[in-house]
């Protein structure tokens, strides 16, 4: 029981823990964030040990000198929003050009043919084939504002936070002419309802937008933590 409650006590033990519960964002950068955070205290530690001070000494300077949690977490936090911009932009970047160019397969072979088709249906499909490739090169454009271009934003929490309410009213919006297009194509061809090609199309689509739109609210939330962990000035 000593053994446990000396674990538990140990101010390392106690200051990744708060700090873990502290930090929302991607989970693959945040354990390393975190990782990195309990090596660089364990380094410190054994270098005040080193040094001839008792461990329990040497951990708890070592903690007292990485930071408190309200000077160390803003930084980390909107290192995490920046990366869950930077994961919405590049799969809506890589994504949606995909999709178009599979889009077609959708139809390959059908026994119906679109001869027919009325010319609302082709507004439609257009505007989202060009829409997406402009979307695409758009995102594009943001990754490089995560990568090279940070240097000239002033504040790349909020550029984070534009990122993703910009996606998802775009997501949602792109979404709906999607669902324009497949609804027309079975009000015009009923048996696109149980064609497998169609199906299958439309589940990769829903599954697609699906992830984007979660990539895009997590963007949202993750940078509003951001800010609210920021110090007042």
């Amino acid at each position: 029981m000593g053994d446990v409650t000396k674990v538990l006590a140990d101010p390392v033990d106690v200051y990744i823990g708060s700090l873990a519960a502290a930090l929302r964002g991607p989970r693959a950068t945040r354990l390393e964030m975190i990782t990195e955070a309990r090596h660089s205290l364990e380094d410190a530690a054994a270098a005040y040990e080193d040094d001839g001070l008792e461990p329990a000494e040497a951990r708890a300077r070592a903690v007292a000198e990485f930071g408190s949690l309200r000077e160390v977490v803003p930084g980390y936090q909107a290192e995490l929003a920046a990366q869950q911009g930077r994961r919405t932009a590049l799969w809506i970047a890589l994504v949606l050009p995909v999709v178009n160019l599979l889009a077609p397969l959708m139809w390959w072979d059908n026994p119906w043919g679109t001869e027919h088709a009325s010319h609302l249906y082709w507004v439609l499909v257009d505007h989202f084939k060009y829409t997406s490739f402009l979307a695409a090169a758009v995102a594009a454009l943001v990754v490089a504002g995560f990568s090279w271009g940070s240097r000239y934003l002033r504040d790349g929490v909020r550029y984070a936070r534009r990122v993703g309410l910009g996606a998802v009213t775009f997501l949602g919006l792109h979404g709906l002419v999607a669902a324009a297009v497949v609804g027309l194509s079975v009000y015009q061809w009923p048996a696109a309802a149980s064609w497998p090609p169609v199906l299958i199309g439309v589940a990769a689509f829903a599954a697609a937008f699906g992830y984007a739109g979660c990539l895009a609210v997590r963007c949202v939330s993750f940078a509003g933590t951001a800010l609210r962990n920021r110090p007042l000035a």
